[in-house]
């Protein structure tokens, strides 16, 4: 196998008589509302989609799933997707003008010539992703594509079990996310919770490169840049969760020496032979790109692609009417589709709606109520959002939603605290359709109803029974979780710290189940509902 990277997590795999291109994004409006853009600029690959045999895309993600692209490809094309649950993407990926996709289950294999491909989806019910496991048969040579999607042990286990020598894993390194710039903390706060997310995101990336032990391990989708000048200050400030792979290779070389010399970070244009594992650098894209070098490229990338930024925002104009009446339809349409884990975000959320047809407007997720509020300073709330009027119509018309929308960075947010993250609240905003909600409400019952198990920790202080899922996704724990430096349990796939003993959570409004241990060690942790902190 030759793999040639089309930047991002774009990924072209090909034989001798299949090309498989994975996740490829070459809009010229990046995605988000042209907030993203791909880094560095990949479109002299663009031609290289051409005569691809099948085309792999992850999940919904702009970045991943570029419509235009998808739109544009040849009918002889064998498009694969998910199997996912949620209505909104059934309705996506109906939509599609170009091949009608082959929709793929968790665990199934489809046969694409010498390529044997396998699916594995997320466990974690609030992530809709997918990795691909790449199999060829005629060499044995096998490569794991897991971009974004984040697995857990089992799933490692599973894959290393099935393929006991595997050639190359290409993951996600960089965070994407808008905590905690888009928030008003103190700046030393913000920098400090930024370090935190970037040294999760490198830890993860090296947890799955150690457990799969791959020859080569490829760091891969991402980080974006951001080229809109309203934006770009947020990706160099110190409250960036944004890693680059200087970066990453710096901490790998302190940690881990060892994976160092195995890590590639390919640019676009750059081709592994799987085999030998040999990677040849593409020199054209190396004559204007250079990390060392990155503000004084963003900036003439930027000025290339002001015209396609500003065509976005044209194209969201400030509305003409007031749109409170839509918006509280909106929020009510959620509340009846989905009424226990409304309820479960326990809190009044403010939305600060700038421009025409705006207002400060309060949702009570308690009650179930929406209405009109005074000052955005001086009312009752628990957390808020601010945002132009001119963004909100397509997420109230079900056009895009507001996960979408804060994948942008056009907004700001403030909480209490750095600490004070509300999971349910977001898991609300992640599935701002009715249908998607109440589908994600059910993933989530039918994940409480699993049962679920311990783990025995012992401690300088004592031994302990302790919940093995993290409280926040879903993620499974084990004693190997628990740091003895600072006393804490560290769930392994986003970092989320909680006290030993209580169970209190570092990062959030949550708690995990953990008593003492009797000496049995039979007892179960008495929460009664360790997924909420009570008030």
């Amino acid at each position: 196998m030759k793999i040639t990277f089309l930047g991002h997590a774009g990924a072209l795999i090909e034989t001798d008589e299949v090309r498989l291109v994975c996740d490829p994004w070459f809009s010229e409006t990046g995605a988000f509302l042209a907030g993203w853009h791909q880094l560095p600029d990949n479109s002299a690959c663009a031609g290289l989609l051409d005569g691809a045999t099948h085309v792999y895309v992850s999940h919904d993600h702009e970045d991943h799933f570029d419509a235009d692209v998808l739109a544009a490809l040849d009918p002889s094309v064998r498009l694969l997707m998910p199997d996912y649950r949620l209505p909104g993407w059934h309705r996506l990926v109906s939509a599609l003008p170009g091949p009608a996709p082959t929709l793929l289950g968790d665990g199934e294999v489809f046969e694409a010539g010498s390529l044997r491909l396998r699916l594995v989806m997320s466990p974690m019910a609030q992530h809709q992703d997918s990795a691909l496991v790449i199999e060829d048969t005629a060499t044995g040579q096998v490569v794991v594509n897991l971009n974004d999607c984040q697995v857990d042990r089992t799933q490692l286990r599973m894959l290393r079990r099935l393929y006991p020598r595997i050639d190359v894993v290409m993951a996600q390194f960089s965070g994407a996310t808008w905590f905690p710039f888009a928030y008003s903390f103190p700046a030393e706060e913000a920098a400090e919770a930024a370090a935190r997310k970037r040294t999760n995101s490198m830890r993860r990336w090296a947890r799955y490169m150690r457990a799969l032990d791959p020859r080569t391990a490829v760091a891969f989708a991402g980080p974006p840049i951001l080229l809109d000048p309203a934006l770009t200050p947020h990706f160099f400030d110190p409250a960036s969760i944004f890693t680059t792979p200087p970066e990453l290779l710096r901490w790998l070389e302190a940690e881990h020496p060892g994976l160092a010399a195995r890590c590639v970070a390919p640019l676009p244009g750059d081709v592994l032979d799987v085999g030998p594992a040999a990677l040849t650098p593409d020199a054209r894209i190396r004559q204007d790109f250079d990390w060392a070098r990155l503000e004084e490229y963003t900036e003439r990338y930027a000025r290339r692609r002001a015209p396609a930024i500003e065509r976005v925002l044209a194209a969201r104009p400030e509305p003409r009417a007031d749109l409170f009446d839509a918006f509280r339809e909106h929020f009510q349409a959620l509340f009846r589709s989905a009424e226990k884990t409304c309820r479960a975000v326990d809190a009044v959320v403010g939305f600060d709606i700038r421009g025409a047809g705006g207002g400060f407007w309060l949702v009570d997720f308690r009650r179930l109520r929406v209405w009109r509020g005074g000052d955005p300073e001086d009312a009752g709330h628990d957390y808020r959002f601010t945002l132009d009027s001119r963004f909100l119509p397509p997420i109230l018309s079900g056009e895009s939603t507001w996960e979408e929308f804060f994948f942008s960075f056009r907004f700001t947010a403030w909480r209490p605290s750095v600490e004070a993250y509300n999971e349910e609240l977001m898991s609300v905003l992640r599935r701002s359709s009715p249908g998607d909600l109440a589908e994600h409400a059910a993933q989530l019952d039918r994940a409480r109803r699993q049962p679920g198990g311990t783990f025995r920790l012992t401690t300088a202080e004592g031994t302990y029974l302790v919940e093995d899922t993290c409280p926040h996704m879903g993620a499974r724990l084990q004693a190997e979780d628990h740091d003895p430096g600072q006393n804490v349990v560290v769930c392994p796939q986003h970092g989320w710290r909680f006290e030993v003993p209580g169970g209190r959570c570092l990062n959030g409004r949550a708690r995990l189940g953990i008593v003492p241990a009797s000496p049995e060690g039979a007892d179960a942790p008495g929460v009664a509902d360790p997924r909420r902190e009570d008030d």
